[in-house]
């Protein structure tokens, strides 16, 4: 395990430090905050994925997760994680006062901003940041104060315009791209059977709520929620094929809330019952 405190040379940043740190082979165990005192970037680097169960003050998550996922939790909120297997990972701590900070220089904004919860989410130039500020480390600071005055800057200035509400409505995105479609998507196939809340699937798409909600329809032709029970139908029928369950068993394993549920938009998308495709 390795460990850095960050620093930067200008005068004008606050007193409160980013520290990267860095863990391998960190033994199974479970962690939890009540509160965090500073924002919290975690990026998994174990080799093979790894069943995890996370918590925020919101959504409990159990997932697994592969090399590169990123988490993000704003401050103050709770944070838990548990894990049967050794893991490595990347840790960023970054004070609010930095977010804030560099808000009131890109915009002259003085208000408290609150970064996104997002679970395993891919960013890029987190990554790319993170590795360049570890290299850095490793060598001793061999590219001095300015050098990493920079990488500082663009972290907090990518996480304020990327992971905050305030911005994201501001910047108002006219579509979504084909990554963040598949991931909407892709996490509605991996939580067919749950209560999927709108939150948690704009997470998913790291995007907000609002836009998902505007901006899914508009590139699927379906608002999510019925684009959710397309999928849902389809698997139901899918399973129904087998032969194998029963039908309230098949509206269980989809996620509908009972059997007359899954009859009703059944027999609206395919015109025919349930029960025909079993007897057929």
């Amino acid at each position: 395990m390795t460990e850095q405190t960050l620093t930067p040379n200008d005068s004008s940043m606050p007193d409160e430090r980013i520290e990267i740190s860095q863990f391998y082979n960190v033994a199974p165990q479970e962690l939890a905050v009540e509160s965090l005192p500073s924002h919290l970037i975690v990026i998994h680097t174990t080799p093979q994925a790894v069943q995890v169960v996370e918590r925020d003050d919101r959504l409990k998550i159990k997932e697994l997760a592969k090399p590169g996922d990123i988490n993000i939790l704003s401050a103050s909120s709770m944070a838990y994680c548990q894990w049967k297997e050794a893991i490595s990972f990347i840790q960023l701590t970054v004070p609010p006062a930095f977010i804030e900070l560099a808000a009131q220089s890109d915009n002259n904004s003085r208000a408290a901003y609150e970064l996104i919860n997002t679970w395993h989410t891919h960013d890029a130039k987190i990554l790319q940041i993170s590795q360049w500020l570890l290299d850095e480390q490793h060598s001793g600071g061999v590219g001095g104060k300015l050098y990493i005055d920079s990488l500082l800057n663009l972290l907090t200035v990518h996480l304020l315009r990327t992971y905050t509400d305030q911005f994201r409505e501001a910047r108002s995105p006219q579509r979504l791209t084909q990554q963040q479609i598949k991931s909407a998507i892709d996490y509605m196939h991996a939580h067919l059977n749950q209560d999927i809340s709108l939150d948690a699937l704009a997470q998913s798409a790291n995007i907000s709520s609002s836009h998902l909600r505007r901006l899914f329809k508009q590139t699927t032709g379906m608002a999510p929620h019925q684009y959710l029970i397309n999928l849902r139908v389809n698997r139901a029928k899918e399973l129904l094929l087998t032969n194998s369950l029963s039908i309230s068993e098949v509206a269980a394993e989809v996620g509908f809330a009972d059997q007359s549920h899954l009859h009703r938009h059944f027999k609206r998308i395919f015109g025919i019952t349930p029960k025909a495709v079993l007897t057929n």
